[in-house]
């Protein structure tokens, strides 16, 4: 019986590899793509006013492929090519007069129709406090009636998990990256107003060994009670042994408790998702 049931947890483990999401993660060589929202600042409205395109170095990222990091900053091409224009310059104050959200991502239609992970670790964050700086996951049809946005904090010295689960037939466009929103800033200022770096998840064989992931009470006929030490939880799904899913949960503490109603009793395979990794682990329903 031992080895029948170690036989089913291989193959459970294949058919859930199958139907998990796809995952990708920060990548210094790839072909990064620049887009800027710019909008009116608060003072005068906040209305958005254009999107369009735009380079990636004159959003002001910097993608080094040989230390393997992109550096985001606020933006400062605009008013240092346009100091007397009064639509990006206020002339009376000598501020930036715009609210500039630059966007640097990776466009990859192969992902459509699929749950998704972005996964990438902030080596540093230096950013002035008047900015916002997040990595994100947006997905969104041709005509834009659907538009979906998930997004993740970027603090130094952490790794980051965006997950993506709400999954539809009209998602036709997926982009994942980073975008950086503040005044568009005075190029004299760019050392002061700082800057945040990313890169690959820092994930070490060690990390992933010493995730500790436990269940209880396991069998159970009312609520598996997760825990993950003194690690935080990003997700957890669970999958029954023809690969459905039949629970997904978003998680943010190292304890979290998945509801069995409604499930038939048996066994089920959980994967459970950290900023340091991932770890399946098997569930019974009494």
């Amino acid at each position: 019986m031992k080895q029948f049931y170690s036989f089913l947890f291989i193959a459970l483990g294949l058919v859930f590899t199958s139907q998990a999401q796809n995952t990708v993660e920060v990548d210094a060589n790839a072909e990064f793509l620049g887009f800027a929202n710019v909008f009116e600042t608060p003072a005068n409205g906040g209305g958005f006013v254009f999107g369009d395109f735009w380079g990636v170095p004159d959003l002001k990222t910097t993608v080094d492929a040989g230390a393997g990091t992109v550096t985001l900053q606020p933006n400062f091409n605009t008013y240092a090519d346009n100091p007397t224009d009064p639509f990006w310059v206020d002339q009376t104050t000598g501020e930036g007069n715009k609210t500039f959200e630059g966007n640097t991502f990776l466009e990859d239609n192969t992902l459509v129709g699929s749950e998704l992970t972005f996964n990438g670790y902030c080596e540093s964050n230096t950013l002035d406090a008047g900015y916002e700086v997040a990595a994100f996951i947006k997905v969104f049809n041709s005509d834009f009636s659907v538009l979906k946005l998930e997004t993740a904090d970027l603090v130094a010295g952490q790794n980051f998990s965006v997950n993506y689960t709400n999954v539809e037939g009209t998602d036709t466009v997926v982009q994942y990256g980073f975008f950086v929103r503040g005044i568009n800033a005075n190029p004299a200022n760019e050392g002061a107003l700082g800057s945040v770096v990313v890169a690959a998840p820092n994930l070490g064989v060690n990390d992933f060994e010493t995730l500790n992931v436990s269940a209880f009470p396991n069998p159970s006929n009312s609520d598996w009670n997760i825990s993950t030490g003194n690690q935080t939880m990003t997700s957890i799904e669970v999958y029954d042994t023809l690969g459905k899913k039949v629970r997904a949960i978003s998680v943010n503490s190292n304890k979290a408790a998945i509801s069995t109603n409604g499930l038939a009793s048996g066994l089920y395979i959980a994967n459970v998702s950290t900023p340091s990794g991932q770890k399946t682990i098997q569930l019974v329903k009494k």
